[in-house]
């Protein structure tokens, strides 16, 4: 069993919680959100993304492929957590002199 992790971790939100998120380090945790917190609908990206993380942790494709897909159903969902949308437009810097 393949749990070689991300170069990058993956932050996808809690719907419960509304300000917390889950931290995807490999296609395990991302099996593990997919099965217990997922509540959006069950679409076609949300099936790939499964099944290319099954694939991943049997070694038969790469953590990478797992996070691309990971990510692009999490997009589609709305549950793809990004700092920078929790905070607000990002000021620059000629913003900062006006």
């Amino acid at each position: 069993m393949g749990t070689r992790n991300f170069k990058k971790p993956v932050f996808l939100s809690l719907k419960q919680s509304g300000v917390a998120s889950y931290r995807v380090d490999n296609a395990a945790d991302a099996l593990d959100y997919l099965k217990r917190f997922w509540s959006s609908p069950r679409t076609i990206e949300y099936r790939r993304a499964y099944a290319i993380c099954l694939s991943a942790l049997d070694n038969l494709g790469s953590a990478e492929s797992a996070r691309a897909y990971l990510i692009a159903a999490a997009e589609r969902a709305g549950v793809l957590y990004r700092l920078h949308d929790r905070l607000g437009p990002r000021r620059s810097r000629t913003d900062a002199r006006a």
